[in-house]
């Protein structure tokens, strides 16, 4: 059986395909009488606050027509903003260019480094600092944050 969570994304699907945006992540936290639905789109050009609230009505709508969630709840509908970390291979390729942390294992331990993210496989990133690349694997980053430019 499906958690709501994958229910959610499923429900979400065709409508963000429909405004050409993709999901990031559904969060689903909160008891049983007060429950928050997070959900995180983004597009490659970018998320506005008029899709978010598009997304929003019609998730709402689609939730309440199928009674998913019992009890009362609150739709989050957001991009992910630079505090979260990178989820998707299309994140990735959204934020060539841009500074950025990682936390990947290597071996057994957990390694952090700083670097500009400079290229993006299907199996992989590369991160430069200092004129040194560092190819790192997807299956070993457990987080991946942007690092913001400061004016």
């Amino acid at each position: 059986m499906s958690s709501i969570p994958d229910k959610i994304h499923s429900i979400l699907q065709p409508i963000t395909e429909e405004l050409n945006v993709y999901i990031v992540e559904v969060v689903l936290r909160g008891e049983r009488t007060s429950k928050v639905i997070e959900v995180y789109v983004d597009s490659d050009s970018g998320i506005t606050l008029d899709q978010c609230s598009d997304i929003s009505r019609k998730l709402s709508e689609k939730l309440d027509e199928l009674d998913l969630i019992t009890g009362r709840y609150r739709l989050d509908v957001s991009s992910p903003g630079l505090d979260r970390s990178l989820k998707l291979l299309r994140q990735y390729q959204k934020n060539i260019g841009r500074n950025c942390k990682i936390k990947y294992k290597e071996n057994v331990t957990t390694v952090t480094q700083e670097g500009n993210l400079e290229s993006v496989s299907e199996n992989s990133i590369t991160i430069k600092k200092n004129g040194k690349a560092k190819e790192i694997l997807f299956s070993t980053i457990s987080e991946t944050v942007i690092i913001p430019k400061i004016k």
